[in-house]
C-alpha cells in the first residue's frame, strides 16, 4: 500500500519539481573530487572518487545528485577509505535507457562501476531510493560486499495523511515558492532544521523514472539487502520513512546495528552531517577490522 500511494503520488509530482528548485550542476563538485565516466553499452555512468583504501559505494536518493554526498565523503575519505560517488542514470553527466529498467539493472550499474574501477569488495550505501538500489546490489553479489549501509530505509510503514498533504504540497506548482518551500521543511526536514539545501539539485523527469524502476521490480527478493554486516541510519523525526520502518528491517537482518538520530528527518545529510558520518564511520573502521582479522581460507 505504501508503494503504490508514494508511485502514485510520485508521478502525479515529480514533473513539477522543476517548478519548485532549479536544477544545478550536479557535476559540481569541487576540484579534489576525481571525475569519472564509466561506459557500458549504451550507458554513461557519472563518477567521483577521493581517498584510498577500501572503497565504499555511494548511492544518492530520488532525483538527487551524487553531489549530496559531498560532505559525508570527504569526511569518510578523510578516515582513510576510497569514496566513489555514483550518479545514477539522467542525474548531472550520466545517461542510459530508464523507460523499461528495474532496480536489478541499476543495481548492475554500480556492480559495472566497481569492476571498471578494478573494486574487488566494497562498502555500499544507500539513502533513500538509493537504499532500495543498495539493497538490490547487495542481494545481487553478497560476497563482495563488507558492509551494506542504508539511510532513511522506509517502504511499509506510512506516513500519515497530514504529511501526505504537507509532501504534495511541495511540489504544489500553484502555491507560492515560499509555502512549497514550507512545504519541504514540513514534510523532509526535522522541526527547526534549515531546509534550504534542497532548494536546488532535484530532477524530477529522472524521479519519476526511478519511481517507475521501482514499480516493474519484485522488491521482496532484495527486502533484506544481502547477508553482508549492516547499519541503518534512522531520523527519529522522518515523517516520510517513519522510525518502524528502521525497526523493522533490523529486527529482521541478522548483524544489522541501529543509529538512529533525534531532531533528523528524511533530508538527513544536510541535518546533522556530523553525526552522520561519525557512526558511519565507526561502522566502516569495525568492518573493516573484522575483515582484516579474518582467518585466511
Amino acid at each position: 500500500m505504501f508503494l503504490r500511494r508514494l508511485i502514485r503520488a510520485l508521478f502525479v509530482t515529480a514533473c513539477c519539481l522543476a517548478a519548485l528548485v532549479a536544477s544545478v550542476g550536479a557535476s559540481a563538485l569541487d576540484n579534489s573530487w576525481q571525475r569519472r565516466v564509466i561506459s557500458h553499452g549504451d550507458v554513461n555512468l557519472e563518477v567521483f572518487q577521493k581517498g584510498g583504501g577500501t572503497a565504499v559505494l555511494m548511492h544518492p536518493s530520488l532525483g538527487r545528485p551524487a553531489r549530496d554526498f559531498e560532505d559525508l565523503g570527504n569526511r569518510v575519505a578523510k578516515a582513510g577509505y576510497r569514496v566513489v560517488l555514483i550518479n545514477p542514470r539522467r542525474i548531472g553527466g550520466s545517461s542510459g535507457p530508464m523507460e523499461k529498467v528495474g532496480l536489478r539493472e541499476l543495481a548492475e550499474d554500480v556492480w559495472r562501476v566497481a569492476d571498471q574501477l578494478m573494486i574487488d569488495r566494497a562498502f555500499i550505501l544507500g539513502q533513500n531510493f538509493g537504499n532500495r538500489v543498495s539493497r538490490t546490489v547487495s542481494s545481487l553479489q553478497p560476497e563482495r560486499v563488507i558492509g551494506l549501509v542504508l539511510m532513511a530505509a522506509g517502504g511499509e510503514i506510512e506516513p500519515s495523511d497530514k504529511v501526505w498533504a504537507e509532501f504534495k504540497k511541495a511540489f504544489d506548482p500553484n502555491l507560492p515558492k515560499e509555502r512549497q518551500m514550507e512545504a519541504v521543511a514540513n514534510s523532509f526536514f526535522a522541526p527547526g532544521n534549515d531546509a534550504s539545501a534542497w532548494r536546488r539539485g532535484w530532477n524530477g523527469e529522472t524521479a519519476k523514472l526511478q519511481v517507475g524502476a521501482v514499480e516493474r521490480t519484485d522488491f521482496k527478493p532484495f527486502y533484506l539487502g544481502g547477508t553482508a554486516p549492516g547499519l541503518v541510519m534512522q531520523g527519529l523525526d522522518d515523517k516520510i520513512a517513519p522510525a518502524q520502518n528502521a525497526w523493522n528491517l533490523v529486527n529482521k537482518r541478522q548483524n544489522t546495528r541501529l543509529a538512529a538520530f533525534p531532531n533528523m528527518g528524511h533530508a538527513m545529510l544536510p541535518e546533522q552531517p556530523e553525526a552522520l558520518a561519525t557512526a558511519l564511520i565507526d561502522f566502516l573502521n569495525s568492518q573493516t577490522q573484522a575483515n582484516y582479522n579474518q582467518p585466511v581460507q
